[in-house]
C-alpha cells in the first residue's frame, strides 16, 4: 500500500480511512483504481492543474497499463465531478469557479452542521482523541509552507470527517466527502493567501479545545458547532474572494 510523500507513517495512518478513492491501495489492484489514485496524485503533487489537459499516454506508461482502462478510471473521475471530458480529445482537469465554490462551501455548512449536534450527543473518549491527533495531523501537514497546501486539505478532510461520521449518517458522510474532495482537486491554490492557512489552524485547535470541554463538562454543544461552521465559512470566504480577484484579473488581461 501507498503512502503519501510528506506524510509520516504515523500521520499516513491516521488520514488513511479519510483519503480519496484510489490514493491508499493493495498491491494487485484493479486497473481502473489504481488510474483514478495516479490521477488524484498527479494533482495533489501539482503535476496536473485544474483546466489542464490529462495525460493519458503518461498515466498508461506510468501505471503499465493500456489507454483503456485510463478511459475507464477518467469516466468515474468525471462521474465524482473532477474531470471532463472533451468530445474525441480526451478529458482535461475541472476547474471550478468561484459561484461553485461558494455553493460547495454552503453544501459543507448545511451537512457538517447537520451532524455536528449528533456528532456530540454521541460523543466519547476515543472521538475526542482521534479529532485531537487529526488536528495534529493537519499542523504537522501545512507546516507553514504554501506549497503543503494540497496536503494539508487532506487532513483538513480527515479531521473533519472524523467529527461529521461520529453522528453515523453515512449517506450524508459520502456526500461531504465528495465536496471535499471536488474543492481539493478541482480549484487554483497558486497564489493563495498563507496567513489563512495560520488562521485555520488556530479555528481547528479553538474546535478541539470545545470538544474537549463539551465532554468535561457535559455542556457547550451550540459552542463547539459555532466554531465549526465558523472555520467552514472563513475558509470559504477566503477561497471565493482569492478566487474572484484570479478571475477580475484573468477578464483584465
Amino acid at each position: 500500500m501507498q503512502t503519501i510523500p510528506q506524510l509520516s507513517a504515523q500521520d499516513f495512518q491516521r488520514v488513511l480511512p479519510y483519503l480519496p478513492f484510489g490514493l491508499a491501495l493493495a498491491p494487485g489492484a484493479d486497473p481502473i483504481a489504481r488510474v483514478q489514485g495516479e490521477f488524484k496524485r498527479m494533482v495533489l503533487a501539482q503535476r496536473l492543474h485544474p483546466a489542464q489537459k490529462v495525460p493519458l499516454d503518461a498515466i498508461a506508461q506510468n501505471l503499465g497499463v493500456s489507454r483503456t482502462p485510463v478511459r475507464e478510471g477518467l469516466r468515474l473521475l468525471e462521474t465524482e465531478g473532477l474531470v471532463t471530458a472533451l468530445p474525441n480529445r480526451g478529458f482535461i482537469v475541472r476547474s471550478i469557479d468561484a459561484d461553485e465554490a461558494a455553493q460547495l462551501y454552503e453544501a459543507r455548512a448545511c451537512i457538517e452542521g447537520q451532524l455536528v449536534a449528533q456528532a456530540l450527543e454521541r460523543s466519547d473518549d476515543a472521538f475526542i482523541r482521534d479529532v485531537g491527533r487529526l488536528n495534529d495531523t493537519y499542523r504537522r501537514s501545512l507546516g507553514d509552507s504554501p506549497n503543503r497546501r494540497r496536503l494539508g486539505m487532506l487532513a483538513d478532510k480527515a479531521f473533519h470527517l472524523r467529527i461529521a461520521g461520529q453522528a453515523g449518517n453515512e449517506v450524508l458522510v459520502g456526500m461531504l466527502a465528495n465536496v471535499f474532495d471536488r474543492l481539493m482537486f478541482t480549484r487554483p491554490l497558486e497564489g493563495f493567501p498563507a496567513e489563512r492557512m495560520r488562521d485555520a489552524m488556530r479555528e481547528h485547535q479553538a474546535i478541539v479545545d470545545l470538544l474537549c470541554e463539551c465532554r468535561n463538562a457535559g455542556k457547550g454543544t451550540s459552542r463547539v458547532a459555532a466554531a465549526l461552521i465558523a472555520n467552514i465559512r472563513n475558509g470559504g470566504t477566503a477561497v471565493v474572494r482569492y478566487m474572484r480577484e484570479r478571475e477580475t484579473l484573468s477578464i483584465a488581461i
